[in-house]
């Protein structure tokens, strides 16, 4: 008979490895989510079917990245299993979690045909037909909520192509505002920018909408037409929150302070204002908080920080700004506005971290204008600021004419450090895109000054000073001897060094400055000549031999004393401070009295330590003497000190 044929064996699906397995959940133990996604992201995608990977993946998520991004992994995952009890249940805990409630009364309709429990729902008819109800009166249909819901669920989640498609043809407002949200961050500016104008066109009341496009227009660098639209913005009174946000974060945007003022006392007059709770109205009062703080309006400012930080305790934006507040109790004029969330696109951000190769190419695909980026700089946080200064200064480097305005002007500003705003002109004069005497304005802290940026690399490791190690030692008892005013001390052990290194330039100009403590000031000039013409590149000798000459009126030989030493590459901190501290003298006496402050302002943003501090109040000592009033009072002062004692049995 002949044979039947074998059954043919049925094919399991193919599964990770036990292995891989494992790792993940020793991943998960470990609470090293970020590392758990990175491995389990691959895994999904070779077997998108196995319910396990898909659970830990919005595990990891949901502890690593937050509700958005795990949100959006248990949707695809109930769309691609949509028998599945787990996945269809996940996803409906996120819906509820993230407020998604008509995505959530779908998906508990069909946990329900699975056989599980939905309490709380079916949504009540009358709640659910208050939620399709639109601003015109209509009704939207349950489909196009859905859809919408679906859209923000892959918006939020940084799935912008998905959320693109899913708003396709969705003829609600809050959609196309949604849908041109998506092509912002997916770096189409101007289809987003397209979008946004008529969605705000077919809305006058779409403020959103309008908002963005204000935002779009400066981002492309139409600063005119940005501003113009202000006009009607600063006018409209914001409907709902999500359209006072973008109104307030526009005119902030553009330092329209007093009009986003306004818009907030009227979005505060709203009758929805006092329903909006947690994040979003956290960002509105926080909004409001800008607007006083940089009027000056202290008190309000203070009360609305205080009172984002009540909706949303972790709200960082306000208590950094409540910390900025001066001891007066005075509001910082240039409080944080933003992050860098919604400030650039997000694909674009991503992709200029992601690698070298990448992060190459996506610094000159930024279309973002250096107006726009200027804007974000005054208002944006630390870590923006810093994104904004790394982009201006690559452009600067492509000779972007603009960029450099750019940075020369916020190195005018009260903004960040003084070491920050120094650190652009210096980076413009490493550049060769500031000339070595080209005066730039630079806020000290205190005010708006003049000041020449050299250029010259400075360092603050220890000098060598060329002698064998205990001579070396000797030199650096002699010194610390020196400042502690002991000069008899100092000077035998510089004699000591000088026995064996007879012209060694340190040890004579340190026994110069001991003859002048002496009084004995002949002696001195004595030998900083002899220093000065047997090591003619000694700095320190140069500039204090300048300096007794500018003292005893002789300018123009003390000019000629420190020609081209500002000319070198390379300075130590401590010769710095003494090059320029002599220059400024020179200006001074010659009644440059401009100069000499641009010089004290550069070395002002060079104080790091309490060192440093000395070495200037050093200086400004040095220049007040020049100042014949300063310099009666010192010598008085002196003449006092020194004068007879009185005798002690009363003579």
């Amino acid at each position: 008979m002949p044979k039947k044929p074998a059954k043919k064996k049925s094919q399991t699906k193919p599964r990770p490895e036990p292995g891989q397995i494992k790792a993940i959940e020793r991943l998960l133990e470990d609470e090293d989510y970020t590392g758990a996604v990175r491995r389990i992201k691959p895994l999904v995608q070779r077997f998108p079917d196995h319910g396990g990977l898909r659970r830990a993946l919005v595990e990891a998520l949901e502890q690593g990245e937050g509700p958005c991004s795990a949100g959006l992994a248990a949707f695809e995952w109930a769309e691609r299993r949509p028998n599945s009890l787990p996945a269809q249940e996940a996803l409906l805990y996120f819906a509820v979690a993230l407020h998604h409630v008509m995505l959530a009364d779908r998906t508990a309709r069909r946990v329900r045909e699975l056989g599980g429990d939905t309490p709380g729902f079916p949504v009540d008819p009358a709640l659910k037909e208050g939620m399709l109800a639109l601003p015109d009166g209509t009704l939207a249909s349950v489909e196009d909520m859905e859809r919408f819901d679906i859209g923000k669920l892959h918006l939020e989640g940084q799935g912008f192509a998905g959320a693109l498609r899913w708003l396709e043809g969705v003829d609600l407002p809050p959609a196309r505002n949604n849908r041109a949200l998506a092509l912002f961050h997916l770096d189409r500016i101007d289809e987003a920018l397209d979008a946004f104008i008529a969605s705000w066109q077919a809305d006058p009341d779409n403020l959103f909408a309008l908002g963005w496009t204000v935002r779009l227009r400066l981002y492309r660098g139409d600063d005119i037409g940005a501003r113009g639209l202000c006009i009607p913005l600063t006018a409209a009174t914001a409907r709902r929150l999500d359209d006072a946000l973008p109104q307030l974060d526009a005119l902030l945007l553009l330092q329209q302070d007093q009009p986003a003022w306004d818009a907030f006392e009227r979005s505060r007059d709203s009758e929805w204002f006092d329903l909006e709770a947690y994040i979003s109205g956290a960002i509105l009062r926080h909004f409001g908080a800008c607007a006083a703080s940089r009027l000056g309006r202290g008190a309000d400012a203070r009360r609305l920080w205080q009172a984002a930080l009540e909706e949303e305790p972790n709200f960082i934006p306000a208590s950094t700004n409540l910390g900025l507040f001066d001891r007066d109790g005075k509001a910082p004029s240039s409080p944080t506005v933003f992050d860098h969330r919604q400030a650039l696109p997000i694909t674009w951000t991503a992709a200029l971290y992601a690698g070298s190769e990448v992060a190459a190419s996506a610094l000159d695909a930024l279309t973002a204008s250096n107006a726009y980026l200027e804007a974000l700089y005054i208002s944006g946080d630390q870590s923006l600021r810093i994104l904004v200064r790394f982009l201006l200064k690559h452009r600067a480097e492509q000779a972007n004419s603009e960029a450099v305005h750019c940075l020369k002007e916020l190195a005018r500003l009260s903004i960040g450090t003084k070491e920050e705003r120094f650190g652009l002109l210096s980076f413009l004069r490493e550049q060769g895109l500031i000339a070595r005497d080209e005066p730039v304005e630079f806020w000290d802290g205190g005010q708006l000054r003049q000041v020449k940026v050299t250029g010259t690399e400075i360092y603050r490791e220890a000098k060598d000073s060329g002698l064998p190690a205990d001579l070396d030692a000797l030199l650096g008892e002699a010194v610390v001897l020196q400042n502690d005013g002991r000069p008899e001390e100092a000077e035998a052990r510089l004699n000591r060094i000088l026995q064996r290194v007879p012209d060694h330039p340190v040890a004579l100009g340190n026994l110069s400055a001991i003859r002048g403590m002496q009084g004995r000031p002949d002696e001195a000039l004595r030998l900083l000549r002899q220093v000065v013409a047997q090591h003619p590149d000694y700095l320190f000798a140069r500039c204090n031999l300048a300096k007794t000459l500018i003292v005893q009126g002789e300018t123009d030989e003390a000019e000629h004393l420190l020609e081209g030493l500002a000319d070198q590459e390379r300075l130590h901190i401590q010769e710095v401070f003494t090059l320029y501290g002599t220059m400024a003298m020179l200006h001074k006496a010659k009644g440059e009295d401009d100069m000499a402050q641009s010089l004290l302002a550069n070395l002002e943003s060079m104080v790091e330590d309490e060192e440093d501090a000395r070495r200037l109040a050093q200086v400004k000592r040095s220049i007040d003497l020049l100042d014949p009033g300063k310099r009666f009072k010192e010598l008085l002062g002196a003449l006092v000190k020194s004068g007879p004692k009185p005798n002690k049995r009363g003579r």
